[in-house]
C-alpha cells in the first residue's frame, strides 16, 4: 500500500476473500475525511471484488488485483484492474427486477446494481489481457 501528497492509495491484494479487510481498512482511511464516501466506495469495492475472486479466478489463488484511489478535485476515481477473464458487468449482467416478489427473484446483479447507483461513472476497459473498471465518484464540495 503507498500513499502520497497528492492523494492517490494503491493497494494490491491477492485472491483470497479475507484479503478485502485489509482493503477496507486502507479505503476508511484514506477517505476519513469523508466517512460516507468511505462506507460507499467500500460496498462497491467489496461486490466487485467478490465476484472477480469467486467467478473470475473461479476462487483460484495466485492471483493479483490492482486497486488505486486518486482524488483529484471534486471527483474521486477508482481502477481496479485483475486478470481474470474478460467480463463486463456492467453490459453482461442484467439489472435486478426490484419489484418482483423476493420469492421470485432471481440471484445476482444486485452488486452491480449497488456500484450503478453508488458511482457517478463506471466502466470497463480490456487491456493488455487485464480488466480494468475505471470508477467515478463525485466528491461534496
Amino acid at each position: 500500500m503507498t500513499t502520497s501528497d497528492d492523494k492517490v492509495l494503491e493497494y494490491r491484494l491477492n485472491s483470497d476473500l479475507a484479503a478485502i479487510a485489509g482493503l477496507a481498512e486502507a479505503v476508511t482511511a484514506f477517505l476519513a475525511q469523508t466517512p460516507r464516501i468511505a462506507m460507499q466506495v467500500n460496498l462497491c469495492l467489496d461486490e466487485l471484488l467478490t465476484n472477480t475472486i469467486l467467478h473470475g479466478f473461479a476462487g483460484a489463488s495466485g492471483h493479483e488485483i490492482a486497486v488505486s484511489l486518486k482524488l483529484a478535485g471534486d471527483w474521486l476515481e477508482i481502477v481496479i484492474s485483475d486478470d481474470a477473464p474478460a467480463f463486463d458487468p456492467f453490459t453482461e449482467v442484467a439489472p435486478p427486477d426490484l419489484d418482483a416478489e423476493l420469492d421470485d427473484r432471481i440471484p445476482g446483479g444486485l452488486g452491480v446494481h449497488f456500484v450503478r447507483s453508488l458511482m457517478d461513472d463506471y466502466r470497463l476497459v480490456r487491456e493488455d489481457g487485464r480488466n480494468r473498471i475505471l470508477l467515478r465518484k463525485n466528491l461534496p464540495v
